[in-house]
């Protein structure tokens, strides 16, 4: 099998303009459709396997779905007003699986995703179809937001995270220096979940549903 490179990257992010890269995609911007695979193809992947598909064929599907919704501009038909966008891709990802079911797929395979990777990360993820894709969202979008974090944080700092951290310090100072950054992490998330909702009150739900499926 061969180890392709991962799409996207660590600082690969939606603008802060909510649903703008999803219209953009809908409108047929190659660009912004390859920053929403970035987020959601190897959730999706995970979703294929869980559905009892084997590894080459969840490579096709995989790039046959991400193919599909820029071919079809099936992205058009998702607004703000339907709720939320990983719930829309959900849904428009068992469609497919359901048209694609008895057809031969003979696209190529693989593409510039990591399918090793997220082969060997298929191991530890939940064997439900929805729990798989929902745990994989929220692993993707928290590492964004530590990647960010660790970048703009000292390294004595980002290690309180863990529970450790530079020796010497009080109680308070800990204490305090690791709320602070728990405190910028939960905003890095915000900014992560923001565009794929239709209403900046949805973002602490969202999170609330991260943190629970990372649990």
């Amino acid at each position: 099998m061969t180890d392709e490179t991962a799409i996207g990257g660590s600082n690969v992010r939606f603008p802060l303009t909510a649903w703008a890269v999803i219209r953009e995609a809908g409108e047929g911007s190659t660009e912004a459709l390859g920053r929403l695979i970035a987020v959601y193809w190897k959730p999706a992947y995970f979703f294929i396997r869980r559905r009892g598909h084997d590894v080459e064929t969840a490579k096709d599907l995989t790039q046959g779905f991400f193919g599909s919704l820029l071919e079809r501009n099936s992205i058009a038909a998702a607004t703000a007003e339907k709720g939320k966008f990983r719930s829309y891709l959900l849904a428009a990802l068992s469609h497919y699986l359901s048209n694609e079911r008895d057809r031969t797929r003979t696209k190529k395979r693989g593409g510039d995703w990591n399918l090793v990777e997220a082969e060997q990360e298929l191991v530890a993820s939940d064997p439900s179809p929805e729990k798989a894709f929902l745990g994989k969202w929220a692993l993707e979008i928290l590492g964004r937001a530590m990647s960010r974090l660790r970048l703009e944080s000292s390294s004595d700092d980002f290690a309180l995270l863990s529970g450790t951290g530079p020796p010497g310090l009080s109680d308070t100072d800990r204490k305090n220096r690791r709320f602070r950054m728990r405190t910028r992490l939960r905003e890095l998330l915000r900014e992560e979940v923001l565009p794929s909702v239709d209403r900046e009150e949805d973002v602490d739900s969202e999170i609330r549903e991260l943190y629970s499926a990372l649990r």
